[in-house]
Parts: structure tokens; sequence; C-alpha cells
């Protein structure tokens, strides 16, 4: 064999031999790899906390979490552009049936609930709402606060945008209005910005509120009985028909990083962490992690 051709495969086999005894990825488990899960907007704030917990006890567990909106992510995991999302709402019969049509096995799992709250100005003089005056207020039939006991002020309604959890739970108790008069908006965050400048603002909210000492969230009045808007009163009442239940969706049932995380929101200490925040826990747990 000619010595330049025998010294090359040998060179070669070398470098294989080399490249072969090198380190190895980390086998992903639920405790080591990486994971991206889509978020509602609703959501976003306590994944990102969660999050930070469930990496603050596995240090070798990465989970990145990115805002969209929910419409928008449920469709991103039926195209298998994503395999994991966190959405504020149950999926619908007819969103489960094209999981189904996909061919595509779906896994959801709720993991708390949280109350939406009606919120206007202070300084409107409005303290509560019942079905009649919230029917109004959204359909345009009721235009002005005076109308409702408060002060001369035209009433702008700021909701979020369909398809998420805060409008399918009005959906829900209403059916379907035959008219909405609304501003839609596309984050919460966005909502408080235009209504900055108008007291006459009137907030479909689903975010904790309670350093937005501008706004008064409205008792919600069903004939005699008054609900608190107070999230723990509104969370033990069995009446209260405004919830959204925060979902975790995903077409893979993999042991990796995401299951783990999963795993630790529905577990003791997960469920724990949601309680101390406001939320209402899911009831049935799933199997408890183990570190690997």
């Amino acid at each position: 064999m000619n010595r330049i051709v025998r010294n090359f495969l040998l060179v070669a086999l070398l470098s294989t031999a080399i490249w072969s005894c090198g380190p190895r990825a980390p086998r992903e488990s639920y405790t080591v790899g990486t994971a991206l899960i889509g978020s509602s907007d609703a959501v976003f704030d306590l994944a990102a906390s969660l999050v930070q917990d469930y990496q603050s006890q596995y240090s070798t567990a990465f989970v990145s979490v990115y805002r969209h909106e929910t419409r928008a992510l449920i469709d991103t995991l039926i195209s298998e552009r994503a395999e994991e999302i966190f959405i504020d709402r149950s999926l619908t019969p007819a969103e489960t049936l094209a999981f189904a049509r996909q061919g595509l096995k779906l896994y959801t799992y709720g993991i708390c609930y949280y109350p939406v709250y009606f919120m206007v100005d202070t300084v409107m003089g409005i303290a509560e709402i019942d079905s009649a005056r919230l029917r109004g207020i959204l359909t345009g039939q009721i235009t002005n606060w005076k109308e409702v006991g408060g002060r001369d002020q035209l009433i702008t309604p700021f909701l979020p945008l369909p398809g998420t959890g805060a409008w399918a739970t009005i959906m829900d108790y209403f059916g379907e209005l035959d008219s909405l008069v609304a501003v839609p908006c596309s984050t919460d965050t966005r909502m408080l910005e235009l209504a900055r400048d108008d007291p006459g603002a009137f907030l479909v909210y689903s975010h904790p509120s309670e350093e937005l000492h501008r706004y008064r969230r409205l008792r919600w009045s069903v004939d005699e009985l008054r609900i608190p808007a107070n999230v723990k009163r509104i969370l033990e009442s069995p009446i209260y028909p405004f919830m959204t239940e925060f979902t975790y969706a995903t077409t893979r049932n993999k042991g990796d990083v995401a299951a783990g995380f999963l795993t630790f929101m529905m577990a003791t200490n997960g469920q724990r962490f949601l309680m101390e925040r406001g939320y209402r826990p899911a009831v049935a747990p799933v199997r408890v992690i183990h570190s690997k």
C-alpha cells in the first residue's frame, strides 16, 4: 500500500478513536436537559416564577418560557412547531378533535385556577356588578357610569383577545353575545397602557392586581348575595362564574425536563407554591419527581 495512503488511513482511524472516546452529552431526564414552553400572557409571570423555583432545586434543568397568544400557541402544538404549551384555559372539543385529525396524541393537565376580575377607576364610585349590568356594558347598551349609579363618564370596556381564558369564561357564561363593544388588548400590560388616561375604563383583568391601587375590583352580585373581589373568597365560592383554568398541554410523553417541570408543578412543592401566590391548585397530583 502506498505509504502516503497508509499514513492517511492511520490518522483517520486515530481521529475517529479519539472522537468516540470524548465526553458524551448527558442523557436527558426529569432534571437534566432543556425545555422550551410557550405560555399565554395570563400564565407567563406565574410560569416564569415556577421555572425559577424549579431550577433552583435542579441546577442541571434549563427551562425557557416564551409569551404568545393562546390560540396561536394551540396552533403551534397542532402543527408540531411546539411540544409543550402552558395556557390560560382548557382546550375546546373542536381543538381536541383537531389533534386527533392530525394523528397526534394530546396530553392535558389542569394546573391551577385563577379568577377574572372586573375593575373600574376608584373615582367612579362603583363597587359591584351583576349579570345584567355586565351584559349591558359589554354589548354597548349601558354606555355611561351614571346609568349604574356612578359618575357621569362614558364607559370604555377593555378585554383580552378572543381565545384567551378570560374571554372564553365570559362567552361560556353568556353564550355568544349578539354584539360586543370593547377594546381588544393583546396583553394585560397593554390593557393598562391603553386605559391609563381613560377614567371611564372598565377592565376585564386576569392577573393578580393587588398593586393596582387606582382600580377597584368589583364585587359580583347574585340576587342578595355579594361575592367580594378577594381572591380567597372568590376561590372558595362555588358560584363565582368567571374562572380561568391554567392548563399544560403537550403531544409528547417523554421522561425529559419538560415532564420534570410538569411533575414539579403538580407535586406537593409546586402546588404549595401556587397556593401561596393566591392560585387554587389542581386537586389531582401526579407522580413524584426523582433526581437523576
